[in-house]
């Protein structure tokens, strides 16, 4: 190097440093091209206004973790080259990108960063350059750049001898959910030994208990909060209101009586409802909002110097409030298109669970008359025995199988059982005899009620759906004398998947009361089926229990929805027997008939028999 350029490069190394925020030397210096974006020209903070403090964060030597658990379309990769970039120009040391694979590496580098930094004529600067003045390709390759002051290494995480070989200030890890975790962790570890570093980290998340959600967690929990227009109070987009609820508001009439959806009324009026006052803040609103909008850390017990972000694409200025509503229409109508939308959307884990039959979808099931209100031709009372009480719910029928929740509760005593039983003037009851150091005094309790009431135990892998035992109550076997009790064994994943037809819509017919009870609605939807694929690429559908959760209404929903098809409610097709009956004319078996009636009473079509007899 010759001394007119050795004194030039001490000039620019020791040349005093403007006291210039990162996201000022960004706008001034950061050109971005057709190359890399749809929206070329110099870089602007004005329509991300949440990425300044993130910016700012790679220049405060205080931080030294950054987590962004971030949604789709919110600029998540843009900020972190940026602020690299920043890095290279102002606070230069060595730096080392990790991907999930060297092939990811390559792709980001040349389709990307390289150019990014070419078409800056700042950071081109500081790019190797050959004795003509060009880009010295040999130097400057996808997998490692030697800028003038400091080198930067773009590593595939296939293998700890990939992370293992660099010493690093500056640490980035992008989608680190789909990095493997002794990668990371092998990559944490070349901070070490180093007095200033920082780790910038992001992704989508996946799992809840390892990647960035749980960084998010660790960190201080930012969340971006946006005045409102209308109350002028501080608020987050939040994507859920409550159970059932959403913050997104659309006009009632956009769904159609198909249940489709008129998607172009959707893009018209679909609205943010502010979760103080319910004002309807529109798409305009939101991006004037964001310009004054601020992050506050929730998390007062993180780590100093270790901070989180998260945002979901609700923020997103390319991003109208419609589109993602529409998209969520569009998700819940396959398990892959769900969990897309929860983890790339909303920036929130996949938890295994089918979130079309979650405790929003399940509100949905909710009728227009109240609890306690008489609903159906008749009604059956279903019971779970827990050590010291019962669960209990009362549910309507007519005879095509349309039914109500009209009521259910918890309760010490069978004389309790018994005045739900009257005061809903139930015909038959069906008791969960299976908790084991009860079911003697069960099968006895029974028996006193014998004629209209059931016991139950749950079977897996029946010949049928369901079998009808007569059980002496004394002795608990099958040689039932003089006493005996109908004992149901119903096999629960048949009519487990029977029940959550029901409760997924699926089957039409299957309702609950006004704004249900949320204790309700969670053990409705404590279980749930995921679907699994073993080491030879065998697919196996499981049932699972969510975690930490009760699901005693569930049992009880699903007992009472066996005996009701065990007695004939909506067994047979009411409208194929109406039909039939105006063929013989009046007085043939017309709905006035003794014929009718009997049908009417024993549930299943007069020509056959209720498996328990006839009790209403």
């Amino acid at each position: 190097m010759s001394a007119d350029k050795l004194t030039a490069r001490a000039f620019e190394i020791f040349a005093p440093r403007e006291n210039q925020s990162v996201t000022d030397w960004a706008e001034a210096n950061v050109f971005l091209s057709e190359r890399i974006t749809e929206q070329a020209g110099l870089y602007r903070t004005s329509s991300h206004p949440y990425v300044r403090e993130v910016l700012e964060s790679f220049k405060d030597p205080k931080i030294r973790k950054v987590s962004l658990c971030w949604g789709s379309q919110t600029g998540k990769t843009t900020t972190i080259y940026v602020g690299v970039g920043w890095s290279i120009d102002q606070d230069p040391s060595p730096i080392l990108w990790v991907w999930s694979n060297e092939k990811q590496a390559r792709a980001f580098a040349n389709d990307r960063f390289l150019p990014f930094c070419e078409d800056s004529e700042t950071l081109a600067r500081h790019l190797p350059k050959t004795s003509e003045g060009k880009i010295d390709r040999d130097r400057a390759t996808a997998l490692r750049i030697e800028f003038d002051r400091c080198s930067l290494n773009m590593v595939g995480g296939g293998s700890h001898r990939n992370v293992r070989n660099f010493p690093v200030s500056l640490l980035v890890m992008d989608e680190v959910d789909i990095i493997a975790e002794p990668i990371r962790l092998e990559a944490l570890a070349r901070t070490k030994g180093r007095r200033s570093y920082k780790v910038i980290q992001s992704s989508t998340p996946l799992g809840e208990d390892t990647g960035i959600w749980s960084e998010y967690q660790a960190g201080d929990q930012r969340r971006y909060f946006l005045k409102c227009p209308h109350c002028r109070k501080w608020i987050s987009l939040e994507w859920r209101k409550g159970p059932g609820e959403y913050n997104l508001a659309y006009p009632k009439e956009a769904k159609r009586a198909d249940g489709s959806y008129d998607f172009q009324l959707l893009e018209a009026e679909t609205t943010y409802a502010c979760q103080k006052c319910g004002g309807k803040i529109s798409d305009a609103d939101k991006l004037r909002m964001m310009k004054t909008g601020k992050w506050k850390p929730t998390n007062k017990q993180a780590e100093g110097g270790v901070v989180s972000y998260h945002l979901s694409s609700l923020y997103s200025p390319t991003l109208t409030f419609a589109q993602i509503l529409i998209r969520w229409f569009q998700s819940v109508e396959t398990v892959d298109g769900l969990q897309q939308f929860v983890t790339g959307w909303l920036a929130e884990p996949w938890r295994d669970e089918n979130l079309s039959v979650t405790e929003e979808a399940t509100h949905l099931l909710a009728g227009d008359y109240e609890r306690g209100e008489m609903k159906g031709a008749f009604r059956l009372l279903s019971v779970d025995i827990q050590r010291t009480h019962f669960v209990w719910l009362v549910r309507g029928f007519n005879e095509d199988g349309t039914s109500f929740l009209i009521d259910h509760g918890y309760c010490p005593a069978w004389a309790d059982l018994d005045s739900a039983f009257v005061r809903y003037d139930c015909s038959a009851a069906v008791v969960d005899t299976g908790f084991g150091e009860r079911t003697q005094e069960a099968y006895e309790a029974i028996y006193q009620r014998r004629k209209k009431w059931w016991a139950a135990k749950g079977w897996r892998g029946n010949v049928h759906p369901y079998a009808v035992k007569a059980v002496d109550p004394f002795t608990g076997t099958g040689k039932a004398g003089r006493h005996k009790i109908r004992l149901l064994h119903i096999d629960v994943e048949v009519w487990g998947g029977e029940l959550l037809k029901r409760r997924s819509q699926k089957v039409d017919g299957w309702n609950l009361y006004k704004e249900p009870d949320r204790e309700y609605v969670k053990q409705l939807n404590a279980k749930f089926l995921i679907e699994k694929t073993d080491k030879k690429g065998t697919k196996k559908i499981e049932w699972r229990t969510r975690r930490h959760g009760q699901d005693h209404y569930w049992d009880c929903e699903l007992y009472c929805l066996c005996l009701s098809k065990v007695v004939g409610l909506g067994n047979i097709t009411k409208k194929a027997n109406e039909e039939k009956n105006k063929s013989k004319g009046p007085g043939q078996g017309n709905p006035g008939s003794k014929e009718k009636q009997r049908s009417q009473r024993s549930g299943s079509g007069g020509s056959q028999k209720s498996p328990g007899g006839k009790f209403w």
